[in-house]
């Protein structure tokens, strides 16, 4: 963020100059002073005028050139398609014209290095569950309570859950970002990553402007993925389900906290929101349970209860043994276990991460005066660097234990394999993934 920030300081002290340059050859470098009398000892005969600076380098589109012509060779292409389809030729100017490509590397890192990937579970859940944003949440929700009572009345997700995901998303409107929506959405686009979605994100983006929705200023205060607002909406979002809460003709998801709030409130909903279910309860494992159960299927509650799991707040178990459940152990069987409810993966569809939606529900429960989790996150556990993540999947795969693409990311797809792993091995089958567990695999894997 700080490179980009210095080049584009750079880059408009090099503008303003080039600027103050034609400005004063417009106003002093016009050829006709008088020439002084032979002989005389008057004026120095004048100097030829400078050369004016040579005009922007256009591309066949007309748009100013971003220096990197793979860029402009997709822009002008993309312009062309965006025509083609509707949308205005002004409206697809004033969004690609001027903007050049975020940096390859600077792209892949914002992707490699998302939070919700990389960070322990325990250390994101600390992160966005403390005291802080916990404070802070309540507050909001008090402040705003007029606001929540309007959306909890005509959507089915409650207040704590939308006020979480305000909190997570920015900061309960405190920091919407800093990134150029069009910008960012071009450069993935233009480098091929999910071009398709970028380019319908980009699309989006000119058909708001072209409703009157949003302004093109207003798209430069974004994620670096291009969601805005402050519930961070991609665009095309925004088209399918943004709402204009207060009636003013308008899904102002950037200034108007009712706009934003009912916005996510109807995005769950679209999803199908269960009112009145849990997204989780906090499960305590009996001694001796058999871990690889807890391998991603679903059962109903009657039918863990009949396995031994219990839940640590009785009252949230009330008439829930119909409804389906998943055993999740984020840490393995070193730290907190969770039945998850069909609530859950509806968080999941704001952002695929399974400790993003923990989060989520977590802070939300917080918010609501429930207790703390009671068991601890086992934070003196050894974890992969992501080069020894890469290892696991690697070895796991070579084993016939399909952890997937080798990414460095641990999902669900290797923390299954590592579980069937463990359990063919006589192991713990757990599926978390330690030093030792690593040590294990490669053990395997080189016939040891």
């Amino acid at each position: 963020m700080k490179i980009r920030t210095i080049q584009w300081a750079a880059a408009g002290i090099a503008v303003g100059l080039a600027l103050a340059a034609c400005a004063t050859s417009r106003l002093a470098g016009n050829g006709h002073q008088t020439p002084a009398p032979a002989g005389s000892s008057g004026p120095e005969a004048p100097h030829a005028d400078p050369v004016p600076p040579s005009p922007p380098a256009h591309t066949p589109m007309g748009f100013i050139t971003s220096g990197d012509q793979r860029f402009d060779d997709w822009r002008d292409a993309f312009a062309q398609k965006a025509i083609a389809s509707g949308r205005r030729q002004d409206v697809v100017r004033q969004v690609l014209d001027g903007i050049v490509p975020v940096a390859e590397t600077v792209q892949a890192q914002s992707f490699d290095n998302q939070a919700e990937f990389v960070k322990p579970i325990w250390d994101y859940a600390k992160s966005a569950v403390s005291p802080t944003r916990i404070t802070n949440g309540a507050s909001k929700l008090a402040a705003n309570a007029g606001v929540f009572d309007s959306v909890e009345s005509i959507y089915a997700p409650p207040r704590e859950i939308v006020a979480a995901i305000w909190g997570m998303e920015s900061s309960y409107g405190g920091f919407i970002g800093n990134e150029d929506a069009p910008r960012v959405l071009a450069s993935q686009a233009a480098i091929g990553r999910r071009k398709d979605f970028n380019e319908s994100e980009l699309i989006a983006v000119m058909k708001l402007i072209e409703d009157g929705a949003a302004t093109r200023d207003q798209f430069r205060k974004a994620s670096w993925a291009g969601a805005i607002g402050q519930t961070q909406f991609m665009p095309s979002s925004i088209l399918t389900y943004g709402r204009d809460h207060d009636g003013d003709g308008h899904k102002d998801l950037w200034s108007n906290s009712g706009d934003a709030l009912a916005s996510a409130a109807n995005y769950l909903n679209a999803f199908g929101w269960k009112k009145g279910q849990p997204w989780a309860v906090e499960a305590v494992i009996p001694a001796g349970f058999d871990y690889s159960v807890g391998d991603g299927r679903k059962m109903t509650v009657a039918a863990w209860k009949a396995l031994g799991i219990t839940a640590v707040m009785p009252a949230r178990f009330s008439d829930a043994d119909a409804l389906n459940a998943e055993l999740f152990l984020p840490a393995g069987s070193y730290g907190p276990a969770f039945l998850l409810f069909d609530n859950f993966y509806i968080i999941k569809r704001y952002n695929n991460a399974d400790s993003y939606a923990l989060a989520i529900g977590l802070l939300a429960d917080r918010l609501a005066g429930l207790p703390d989790l009671t068991r601890p996150w086992p934070t003196d556990v050894q974890m992969l660097t992501q080069q020894q993540a890469k290892d696991m999947q690697a070895g796991l795969n070579q084993l016939g234990f399909n952890a997937g693409v080798v990414d460095g990311i641990i999902g669900r797809g290797t923390r299954g394999a590592l579980q069937k792993f463990q359990a063919a091995n006589g192991l713990t089958a757990d599926g978390f993934p330690t030093v030792a567990m690593l040590t294990a695999v490669q053990g395997k894997a080189t016939g040891g």
